[in-house]
């Protein structure tokens, strides 16, 4: 009998070792830094804005060198987030490399570093601010947000039962966020499990336990300007159906054989609401890494960079034209909550709902053109 044979596994792939030689990341960076659009395209960011980021992240994703192989530099690392995001593209660096840098790392480093300035914790100057916005831009007075739920399809990971099994049979966690009136994500919640309902989503999340506790620095009630015969009217958030009505969270009459004043109010609430549904959108359509099941979750840093690129004028031009076959709004990889049904709604919630439904129908609420589209 022969003795048994070990095979001794290799520390690096003789493939990725040619990464300094070969990878594109070494071939394309140099000719990127000196091409704005061909920057914007391949990393959505322009060189300026690159070269920015890299300062901040730098100390938190920097590797320190050893005897055994050479880190990956904090600009590569750089490099390979963002365009992972896009393509799953991984520069001849091995998946598990790719996973720890797109998946935890360098997504991690962005989202702390970004997020103090572009997406903090909104204070009562802030919902102000955002109330003013869906005022002027979309005729919604005491509006604050625009709030929906994605499902994220992922692969199942190991061990997880069916925590993550969702209604459409897929495995996903829950990307629950709160956009404003210029598409800018204001707060997020990411890992509901894709197996709750909607209703428990809400609940559940730090968004929720804020909303029942009073404890999100809501401006006080305010009366609607030439109506105040309808008394003080809290400051509300817009959902669709997913979401349960409450005093703060304000969805459309259900059915269809509606009278025209709640035709009105569904017609107002949805257009100030749609704001949310183009934030995913753009999302998808610039990080192409939600068309996919993926394996693994951006977690934060997708939105928030959303949000840094829009604050500093680079989102729609980082975004390509479509194709006449490229769908920009229906992905694979983020699917809507389910709808809910209304029935542990309170009665001061539907009599909320019933005064914006007479205020977008009086002379001080109306907009020229609502009668035309109703």
């Amino acid at each position: 009998m022969s003795p048994a044979k070990f095979v001794i596994g290799k520390w690096v792939n003789p493939i990725i070792k040619t990464r300094e030689r070969n990878g594109e990341y070494h071939h394309l960076m140099r000719d990127l830094k000196d091409d704005p659009d061909k920057s914007r395209t391949y990393f959505r960011l322009s060189p300026e804005l690159f070269a920015h980021l890299l300062t901040l992240v730098t100390p938190k994703i920097e590797k320190i060198h050893t005897n055994m192989r050479e880190p990956i530099s904090p600009e590569e690392q750089l490099a390979i987030c963002p365009r992972r995001l896009l393509l799953r593209f991984n520069y001849r660096v091995g998946r598990s490399t790719v996973g720890e840098i797109a998946g935890d790392d360098v997504s991690q480093a962005i989202w702390d570093v970004l997020q103090p300035e572009y997406m903090p914790e909104p204070t009562m100057e802030d919902w102000n601010a955002t109330e003013e916005g869906f005022r002027e831009r979309w005729n919604f007075p005491n509006c604050i947000g625009a709030p929906d739920g994605k499902h994220v399809v992922l692969q199942a990971p190991p061990s997880s039962g069916s925590k993550y099994y969702n209604y459409k049979g897929s495995h996903s966690i829950v990307l629950l966020a709160v956009v404003d009136a210029h598409y800018m994500f204001r707060v997020i919640d990411v890992g509901g499990y894709g197996r709750n309902s909607d209703g428990g989503i809400l609940s559940e999340s730090p968004l929720g336990k804020h909303l029942k506790a009073g404890t999100l620095s809501v401006p006080e009630d305010t009366t609607l300007q030439g109506s105040e015969h309808l008394g003080p009217m809290p400051h509300v958030l817009v959902a669709d159906e997913a979401f349960p009505l409450q005093r703060h969270i304000m969805r459309p009459y259900p059915g269809k054989n509606l009278e025209r004043n709640k035709r009105c109010h569904n017609y107002r609430l949805s257009r100030a609401r749609r704001i949310v549904e183009n934030a995913f959108g753009i999302l998808s359509a610039q990080w192409r890494v939600y068309r996919h099941v993926v394996g693994i979750c951006p977690k934060k840093a997708t939105c928030v960079l959303q949000n840094y690129m829009r604050k500093n004028g680079e989102v729609d031009r980082a975004i390509p034209q479509a194709s006449p076959t490229d769908n920009m709004t229906t992905n694979d990889g983020l699917q809507p909550i389910p709808h809910t049904g209304s029935n542990n709604s309170s009665r001061e919630a539907y009599r909320i709902r019933d005064k914006f439904c007479d205020y977008f129908s009086s002379p001080a609420g109306e907009v020229p053109w609502q009668h035309d589209i109703v």
